[in-house]
């Protein structure tokens, strides 16, 4: 059984690709994933990135963001650990695969990018009812897993964490 925490990527739209309802679920799976002493991991940037991040740390949480740049000061306010890459969106393979589950929240072709990562990955994907994930498995050679569904955000993490578990063997 591990003793490390669990972390669990938030992904969804940048500045230009969020809407304020995503805006607003995605500071409220925030701060649902600090309350279960989870870390929250994302592209540290704007938009879904930002206020997941701002929701974690109004409950005390930690966060760390993945950049797409190489300049820490690029990072939003909320991030406590800001990683930056020279990778651009390549970062986002890093960001789907540093977390034991990833909640999904909606978004642009950034969004539709890391999920696809972690589900190549074998990584535990949930989203919220109402955002069609249009990725399914084809039966090709990649692994991939099934996307759960959560009527809200509560329930999102609740779902991430208990598949986290289960994809960790913990």
């Amino acid at each position: 059984m591990s003793q490390h925490p669990i972390y669990i990527s938030v992904i969804g739209g940048d500045r230009d690709h969020s809407t304020p309802e995503g805006l607003e679920i995605a500071e409220e799976v925030g701060r649902h994933v600090a309350e279960a002493g989870c870390i929250l991991v994302n592209g540290g940037m704007g938009g879904t990135m930002e206020r997941a991040a701002k929701g974690a740390k109004s409950a005390g949480g930690t966060t760390i963001g993945l950049l797409s740049s190489t300049n820490r000061d690029d990072a939003n306010q909320y991030v406590d650990y800001a990683i930056p890459t020279p990778l651009g969106y390549v970062r986002n393979v890093l960001v789907a695969n540093a977390s034991d589950a990833v909640i999904a929240l909606p978004g642009k072709w950034g969004t539709s990018n890391e999920l696809s990562f972690a589900m190549i990955a074998g990584i535990p994907v949930v989203a919220l009812e109402g955002w069609e994930v249009n990725l399914r498995n084809d039966g090709g050679e990649a692994r991939f897993t099934e996307v759960f569904y959560a009527q809200n955000a509560a329930q999102a993490v609740e779902i991430a964490i208990n598949l986290a578990r289960k994809h960790r063997g913990s």
